[in-house]
This record gives structure tokens, sequence and C-alpha cells, in this order.
């Protein structure tokens, strides 16, 4: 499998509709239960062990209603997404680290890095996606790069949008 549109019904589109389903979950309060971070000193308040189980799960599902939805033959497709999902949040987690060792506060941006860490906040799972998905054997080098471009341009995109319509609070 070679097509790169393919790989966006795989890697991207479930990943956006994830995400926004759990900015609202976010926005809304829902499986407060959950809402408990992963580590406050290290990650900040907005890692929490809700988004872990939320996208895990809901990624997992996605994958799999997708390629059922579009004929895309791909074993194991739930655990591809569970993957995915895992890999997308774990990416995430350097940048936060960094952040808090820099005094800068969760959800917001640093003040002399500004568009350094803007960037690295919308590539830093991209990279991971790319990378895991690569190493896992279903792209070559090219693809993953590509891949990764279009991960974050999407990260970008939709984040101003989920901005704009107030389901999210900062791009």
């Amino acid at each position: 499998m070679n097509n790169i549109i393919q790989h966006t019904l795989i890697v991207v589109v479930p990943l956006v509709l994830t995400n926004t389903l759990h900015m609202l979950l976010v926005k809304y309060s829902w499986l407060n239960f959950l809402n408990i971070p992963i580590s406050d000193k290290f990650f900040g308040k907005n890692k929490t062990w809700r988004g872990f189980v939320f996208l895990i799960v809901v990624n997992a599902i996605l994958v799999f209603l997708i390629t059922q939805l579009f004929s895309i033959a791909l074993d194991h497709s739930v655990l591809l997404g569970a993957i995915l999902g895992f890999t997308y949040l774990l990416f995430e987690l350097p940048n936060s680290y960094m952040k808090r060792k820099l005094g800068v506060g969760p959800g917001e941006q640093h003040k002399n890095y500004r568009y350094f860490f803007s960037w690295v906040d919308k590539s830093d799972s991209a990279f991971g996606l790319s990378l895991v998905y690569f190493l896992l054997g279903y792209v070559d080098w090219k693809m993953a790069i590509l891949l990764y471009f279009i991960c974050s341009v999407t990260h970008i995109v939709s984040s101003l949008i989920l901005v704009a319509l107030k389901i999210k609070s900062s791009f």
C-alpha cells in the first residue's frame, strides 16, 4: 500500500476526528473521572489520563471503521489505530516537559521562543506518527516525510478551525 490518500485516511483523518471529539470532552467536562494529570510536575495539568484513554480507544475504533468504509485492506487495523493514538500522545510529552522546565504554563506560549514552540506543538506528534508508521513498515522514508508534512499542516489548520469555532481555547 503506497497510496498517500490511503495513508492519510488511516493516519490523519482518524486522529483529527479523535482530537476534535477530545476537545469537545474537554470543553464540556465529560469523562471528568479520567481528568487526572499524568504528571502535573513534568507535563502540566493538560496532559491527562482522559486524553490517553480516549485517544487510544477512539482512534482504534475510527481506524477500523475507516478501513471498512473505504475497503482498505489492513490487518490489525484496531491495533494500528491504538498504536497511532498512543504515538500521537507520547510524542507530545517531550515538548510539554521542556516547556514546564522553562517555566511556561500549560496551554501558554514561551515569550522568547514563541514561533519555535508553536511549530514544535504542531509537528511533534506528526514526527512521531510518521516515524512509527515508517518503522512499522507501512511506508518508505519518502512517504513518511510527505506524511509528516501532511500531518503538520493538518494539525495547524484543524487547530485554527477549532479555535475559530470556540471548541479549543488557544492555537
